[in-house]
């Protein structure tokens, strides 16, 4: 980007954050003098509605609010999209320390494509970056759970919602604790088979509690060790995170949070195929994957001394909230986060033909992300006898760098029948080629994007007809170099635009009936071939689409004193427009020339169905939650070949009984079951089979907790993805923990 797009980027940022930040100044003046009468009671929460998420009381896995699906707080019979949020309860039942342990049974239309970091397929989309308090976070590991308190999950286009314009199946949001102003905390230690023990504390409360001034505090702890099955692999984590909390008086707060999160734990592709399954297997015909026979629990493909993954990410996210009036509210917010990534695989990448000798490869790499985020949001509430009108405007500004380096190299071809890694020693033993020297490639990346946007919420009949409609505007830029070339690519400056409209319709208050129409927009580079092939001579490409068209039906409703049921059937349309493919010329001037081409576009429709179910009698509650999708998906420029990675069909039940009176009482006991249909990946097909899972807890006191969690109880290893014969992931089997808990 040249310095003169550079600086009416910074002038528009800077102007708008002057203009908010006077606005609040005054406003804060006016607040602290107060009267205190204005004041919330001492001990309560205060809360800034509407940049603020009501706390929930217990209720089981169901949670009522969200603000991922518009910036503001909204309940979720008011937000017309898809989502899905799994609270904190789901979490500590499920003990999961990763978030494809929980998307397997809090959302339908979500599946997993990789093991090693926060990989998902969303209606037949990649989304392969996740989101931490609605901001877009890269790491290249999966994201830590030490600190969060829900994981909110919303589907189709999410550039108007999220301000990135890359979401297009959806986003994975990992939202943080926030500090509290009763003093609490919990500790808790699982241990497991393989020398696993991991240790998570939170402790929470008011640092400072005067009438006009209060501080409240959290701080987390966290680690992890524990070997694996296979020799190569082990896990090493340390987690410190903090966040304070400042309310100046009633009206303005400022929220600081934040994390530093060591992993070191060596977590690859390890497994590879039998050779036979791979023979005629084609994109249009694939064939079911066979995990090779010598590729066993144990099998690793080098030594753990010669691998290397050690991973420092670190962020920091501040929130200013201002009440400037009784109907206007402003949101300031800051995120910063710093990745650095240090890496040697040692990993197969082809089984040849004789069916156990696996090619191998040897790859230094370094990795460096730096990001930067401000936002800025108003909000107004104009309310009239016939209507309420609620509208936020609001801009978005990042700014990052991605620097990699790697070199790859051959320590050797492995028998995979009596593996034998003498030789692996005197390869190691020498100088090699790695990251920063000669046979290394290196890139990076510098990206930045400004937008800005509006929403308008107008609610008719006492919110019984409520009309959403937003539209965001976005420039991008930045750079791309090829250091060793000593080149630089300036990226196109694009501006677009996104939108996103919806209806609500509540007949009654524990009914919403929907519909939602969403796109991204993504600006092409390059051009489309009319002549012969490769001549580079054609029109340029146009810009693709990603679209959703979405109508749904959510329930809320108590049926008695003691059963209650909520739940959303959802039906969707989602299409990328104008992809990019290689195929016939419709204008050839020779019949048969192929060239670059766009077609009409990925394809992916279906149906989603969400439930819950609590039932809350003298002697105890029951809780039960449980998704089905359901649907088919098309890849560009392939007839009748399904998209890669695209689940047709899902199932997932997870449910529990706790007594809460009784000779029982503190006792709870609950199963999980899981399914899904063979996908597409690459030329192959993969079955993931059912899988059951249990658990227990046993409360005593006031304070102390017991925990049984038993995964996977027939013990079943498949295949989750493939990037080459000899490079698959796998998911192990059986997998039991036992944690203890103390709370205050």
């Amino acid at each position: 980007m040249n310095y003169k797009n550079e600086s009416a980027y910074l002038r528009r940022l800077l102007a708008t954050c002057a203009a908010m930040l006077a606005a609040s100044v005054t406003s804060v003046a006016q607040t602290i003098d107060e009267d205190s009468d204005n004041s919330k009671a001492k001990g309560e929460v205060v809360e800034l509605s509407p940049f603020v998420v009501a706390a929930e009381d217990a209720d089981g896995y169901r949670s009522e609010q969200t603000m991922v699906g518009s910036r503001t707080a909204k309940s979720l019979m008011e937000v017309p999209a898809s989502l899905s949020i799994i609270n904190r309860q789901q979490i500590d039942d499920l003990n999961a320390v990763e978030v494809h342990e929980v998307l397997q049974f809090g959302t339908a239309g979500v599946t997993q494509n990789q093991t090693i970091n926060d990989d998902v397929n969303i209606r037949g989309f990649r989304t392969s970056a996740s989101l931490r308090n609605g901001v877009t976070k890269t790491s290249f590991k999966r994201n830590p759970m030490y600190d969060v308190e829900r994981i909110e999950v919303i589907k189709g286009p999410g550039a108007m919602l999220l301000g990135n314009n890359s979401f297009l199946g959806g986003g994975v949001n990992f939202v943080s604790m926030k500090p509290t102003h009763t003093k609490t905390g919990n500790a808790q230690v699982t241990v497991g088979s393989n020398s696993y023990v991991r240790f998570a504390s939170n402790v929470m409360g008011p640092v400072v509690d005067s009438e006009n001034f209060k501080v409240d505090y959290r701080l987390t702890l966290g680690g992890l060790r524990a070997d694996k099955d296979k020799e190569i692999e082990e896990e090493d984590q340390v987690f410190v995170g903090a966040g304070l909390a400042f309310y100046f008086g009633t009206n303005t707060s400022l929220l600081v949070n934040g994390y530093f999160f060591r992993d070191n734990g060596y977590f690859y592709w390890e497994d590879f195929l039998d050779y036979n399954s791979t023979v005629g297997s084609t994109t249009a015909n694939p064939q079911p994957a066979v995990i090779h026979p010598n590729s066993g629990k144990s099998f690793s493909a080098g030594r753990s001394e010669d691998a290397l993954w050690d991973n420092a990410d670190a962020f920091v996210d501040v929130t200013f909230l201002q009440k400037l009036t009784d109907n206007t509210n402003m949101r300031l917010y800051y995120f910063g986060g710093n990745l650095q990534d240090r890496r040697r695989h040692v990993r197969g990448i082809r089984i040849n033909a004789d069916n156990y000798t696996l090619s191998r490869q040897d790859i230094p790499l370094v990795i460096d992300n730096v990001t930067n985020n401000i936002q800025g949001d108003v909000t107004h509430k104009f309310e009239t006898a016939a209507f309420t009108l609620t509208s936020t405007v609001g801009f978005d500004w990042n700014s990052g760098s991605h620097r990699q380096d790697l070199s790859v190299n051959n320590p050797g071809d492995l028998d995979t029948r009596t593996v034998d890694f003498t030789a692996d020693a005197a390869y190691f033993s020498q100088p090699a080629n790695g990251a920063g020297l000669p046979n290394t490639s290196q890139s990076m990346a510098r990206t930045k994007s400004f937008s800005y946007y509006f929403q308008e919420n107008v609610s008719f009949l006492d919110d019984k007809v409520i009309l959403v409609g937003g539209l965001r505007w976005f420039q991008t830029g930045g750079t791309r170099e090829n250091p060793l070339a000593d080149t630089v690519t300036k990226n196109n400056d694009e501006r677009f635009r996104t939108h996103k409209y919806g209806i609500v319709l509540r007949p009654i208050p524990s009914i919403s009936v929907y519909y939602t129409d969403a796109a991204n927009t993504f600006p092409q580079n390059g051009v489309v071939d009319r002549f012969q092939a490769n001549d580079a001579l054609g029109a340029p490409l146009d810009i693709q689409e990603g679209t959703l068209k979405e109508f749904g039906i959510k329930v809320d409703r108590a049926f008695s004193e003691t059963v209650s049921g909520y739940g959303s059937l959802v039906f969707y349309d989602m299409s990328l427009t104008n992809v990019r493919t290689f195929g016939p010329l419709p204008e050839a001037t020779i019949p048969g020339d192929q060239g670059i081409i766009q077609t009409a576009g990925d394809l992916a429709d279906g149906w989603e169905l969400e439930y819950g179910l609590r039932v809350n009698n003298d002697g105890g509650v029951f809780d039960l939650i449980g998704t089905f999708a359901q649907g088919n998906s098309e890849t560009a420029g392939a007839s009748n070949v399904p998209a890669h990675d695209f689940v047709p069909q899902k199932i997932s039940l997870m449910g529990k009984y706790e007594w809460t009176s009784g000779p029982l009482k503190g006792f709870m006991i609950g199963g999980t079951y899981f399914d899904q249909d063979a996908k597409r990946n690459g030329i192959w097909t993969i079955d993931f089979p059912a899988t059951y899972g249990a658990f227990t807890r046993y409360a005593w006191g006031k304070n102390w907790s017991i925990q049984l969690n038993l995964n996977n109880l027939t013990d079943e290893r498949y295949i989750v993805a493939i990037a080459a014969n000899g490079l698959i992931q796998t998911e192990p089997g059986f997998d039991g923990k036992l944690a203890v808990k103390y709370k205050w």
